[in-house]
């Protein structure tokens, strides 16, 4: 297996795992919000599953992070051949609009 397609798929299980460790996360909050009226309720296993959960979610970010400067490096030349065209350099604008989405979340949700 070439390292490029080892960091390719490393990077699809990577996310595959952020996106359902997530979802388990918010699922989960919500839910133990709902059913449990202060954290003394919750039972062991419980804690033990949601704190699994939460530290694959961590390494993963960290695994994905590291893997996409890897996957940068690698492919450096059809990235800078990507951004001489206008859509490339038009892709870029997603930057920005993300950030500022994420920080509106983040405000809205302090609220």
């Amino acid at each position: 297996m070439s390292s490029q397609s080892f960091i390719s798929i490393s990077l699809l299980i990577c996310i595959v795992t952020l996106f359902g460790t997530g979802l388990i996360i918010e699922i989960g909050e919500a839910v133990g919000e709902a059913v449990f009226e202060n954290a003394a309720e919750v039972p062991l296993y419980l804690l033990f599953m949601m704190s699994f959960v939460t530290a694959a979610h961590v390494i993963s970010g960290v695994c994905f992070a590291s893997l996409s400067m890897f996957h940068i490096v690698k492919n450096k030349n059809a990235l800078k051949k990507h951004l001489k065209t206008k859509s490339g350099a038009l892709a870029l604008i997603w930057f920005p609009i993300v950030i500022s989405l994420a920080a509106l979340t983040a405000l809205l949700k302090d609220q």
